[in-house]
């Protein structure tokens, strides 16, 4: 009777020992899931340091293309500006200098009828 006892309590600390090692290799496997897992994490914030510089870099220089577009519409309308103010004393001159040629056109045109007049 202590034999079938002692071969049965042999039989359960085989299984528990069994068991002991089939949880032993779980925790080896989970350690190991958990060492890939923090890796892949490391990575992870890593990847996204990199792309919030990026994007603080992008942002940087949208500012500054905005900052070039402005100063450029700003030139630009200085330009037409400046054009439309030669457009009006260009068409000052030719009015004044057509103003001229009408009054010089009209004298000459007097006088040749005086002249004909007289002869």
């Amino acid at each position: 009777m202590l034999m079938a006892e002692k071969d049965e309590l042999n039989a359960k600390v085989h299984m528990l020992t069994a068991n002991l090692s089939s949880r032993d290799n779980q925790i080896q496997e989970m350690e190991g899931h958990l060492r890939r897992l923090n890796a892949e994490h490391e990575d992870m914030i890593a990847g996204y340091e990199s792309a919030r510089r990026l994007v603080d870099e992008l942002k940087l220089r949208v500012e500054e293309l905005q900052k070039e577009v402005d100063s450029q519409r700003v030139a630009i309308s200085d330009g037409a500006e400046q054009k439309r103010e030669a457009i009006r004393q260009l068409c000052f001159s030719l009015e004044h200098y057509r103003s001229g040629y009408k009054e010089l056109r009209q004298a000459f045109l007097g006088h040749r009828r005086q002249a004909v007049a007289a002869a």
